[in-house]
């Protein structure tokens, strides 16, 4: 490893261009400056100045030398600012989130940055397991799940509720059987959802998600309720997504006797403390899901 310190004299040396005026800034002697330089030829094998009379030409390798020098000093200077960064309007935010939840959330955050152009978003859709393993694995930093999360590497703040909703053809008459004979229309998120509101609102009739005919599946979370739109099946989604999706005037959103809402948490590593930027988001979710 080369000894920083010499590394130090050796480029002060080469940007003064002289052995006096690199003692001066040092606050060394010119032995002392000299010494430096010979000690980092010997660590480094190499020599690193040809000298002539009180003046010096950097050798090749001293070009190499002083390349290296000028690139360290540069990445130096990066970190510190990007230390003392932490500001709440500067950087970048990485979230995770579900599908639906990210169909909502999304256009929060464009708004977001369009008043705050020094913030930028990166936004992953994905079940709340794989949210999970994203925070662990620092690929993330903020997470919002819908399960609490019994993990001691990971905090976890209560935010607000999300109903679910039954989402029928427009007209149609909602019992168990007309629900069998539209089928389910599923998407990602689909049977976590479907599960949680059947068998609270049907609790003789419903047994599991494999009985249900499943009539479509689509990973397009915008495309969901095209299907139903057309009479094809039904599905569940939250509450908080329906504004975003088109064909509302084609759709029923049905009227529990049991109403089901999901609880929403943040998530992140319990000893990795967020950036101040990430305050914004915080604020921006629980408006959004209390």
């Amino acid at each position: 490893m080369v000894n920083q310190n010499f590394l130090r004299t050796f480029r002060v040396l080469v940007q003064t261009g002289n052995f006096t005026r690199t003692a001066e800034q040092l606050h060394m002697t010119q032995s002392g400056v000299s010494q430096h330089i010979k000690k980092l030829e010997t660590q480094l094998g190499q020599l690193l100045l040809n000298r002539y009379g009180k003046r010096f030409e950097l050798t090749s390798a001293g070009e190499l030398l002083f390349d290296f020098a000028i690139k360290q000093l540069t990445a130096e200077s990066e970190l510190l600012t990007s230390l003392e960064m932490d500001k709440p309007h500067v950087g970048q935010c990485k979230i995770a989130c579900s599908g639906p939840m990210a169909m909502q959330l999304y256009p929060e955050l464009l708004n977001l940055q369009v008043c705050t152009p020094t913030l930028t978003f990166s936004l992953e859709a994905a079940p709340n397991e794989t949210i999970i393993e994203l925070i662990k694995n620092n690929q993330f930093d903020l997470g919002i799940v819908t399960q609490q999360v019994n993990d001691h590497a990971l905090m976890q703040q209560w935010v607000g509720t999300d109903d679910l909703c039954l989402i029928v053809p427009k007209g149609e008459q909602v019992n168990w059987s007309s629900l069998m004979n539209l089928g389910f229309i599923n998407h990602p998120s689909g049977h976590h959802y479907a599960y949680q509101l059947l068998e609270k609102n049907y609790p003789d009739e419903f047994v599991a998600m494999n009985q249900l005919p499943e009539r479509s599946y689509v990973n397009q979370l915008a495309q969901i309720l095209l299907p139903i739109s057309q009479g094809l099946g039904f599905t569940v989604i939250p509450k908080s997504t329906l504004d975003v999706y088109p064909y509302l005037n084609k759709i029923r959103v049905v009227t529990l006797d049991k109403p089901v809402a999901e609880d929403v948490y943040l998530v992140s590593k319990k000893h990795k403390p967020l950036p101040a930027r990430y305050q914004l988001v915080k604020t921006l979710i629980e408006q959004l899901w209390q």
